[in-house]
């Protein structure tokens, strides 16, 4: 699992264990927000981003299942996570 996925990870799926975590970056200040589909992870919004214009969410894995973090806008991306178990 990256350190960091994005809209440039478009199409990609990865595979993250029960209590993993990695950040979503989005650098266009512009672009809609995220939305988890799926009950595997949470998206949880980062106060202090150091990168001017960019916003961040922690993508917490929860429970074993599969998920998919994608825009809600334009430009369409999305990203397919499976979430095992330890």
């Amino acid at each position: 699992m990256p350190r960091f996925i994005g809209p440039a990870d478009d199409g990609s799926a990865f595979t993250m264990t029960v209590g993993q975590t990695t950040t979503l970056r989005l650098t266009d200040p512009a672009a809609a927000e995220p939305e988890a589909d799926g009950v595997a992870v949470l998206l949880i919004p980062v106060a202090s981003v150091t990168a001017p214009g960019a916003r961040e969410w922690e993508v917490r894995a929860v429970e074993a299942g599969t998920a998919v973090v994608r825009s809600t806008g334009e430009p369409r991306w999305q990203v397919s996570l499976t979430v095992a178990e330890e």
